[in-house]
């Protein structure tokens, strides 16, 4: 899959375009295809390496905490929800094709992806 990524910290130039393997869901997870990844100031404070002693991250890193998309895989024991469903919530590397998300709740229906 393809997924935005770095692998040292820096300006926005250090991001690049790579292929890594896909993740799947494991127990109490959904995976979404990504229609929406958002990104916030704690994203670009990971990029850039100011957060390094109180978020730590291994490199190379997919940046990405939230996301929207639609569920293509479901853990174990997870209910109320089903592959097809429309969903957002909380990611980890969610700048990428496909993210695993821990935290969900439907997207109404009158709201765009973005």
């Amino acid at each position: 899959m393809k997924a935005m990524s770095f692998a040292q910290t820096g300006g926005p130039e250090v991001l690049h375009l790579v292929d890594v393997p896909q993740p799947h869901a494991g127990p109490g997870q959904i995976r979404i295809t990504v229609r929406a990844a958002g990104v916030n100031p704690v994203d670009w404070k990971i990029r850039n390496g100011s957060t390094l002693r109180t978020i730590p991250v291994a490199l190379p890193h997919i940046p990405g905490m939230e996301a929207a998309g639609v569920v293509d895989e479901v853990g174990a024991g997870v209910e109320g929800v089903a592959v097809g469903d429309e969903v957002f919530g909380a990611a980890q590397n969610a700048s990428a094709e496909y993210a695993v998300l821990d935290e969900w709740a439907p997207k109404p229906p009158e709201l765009t992806w973005a």
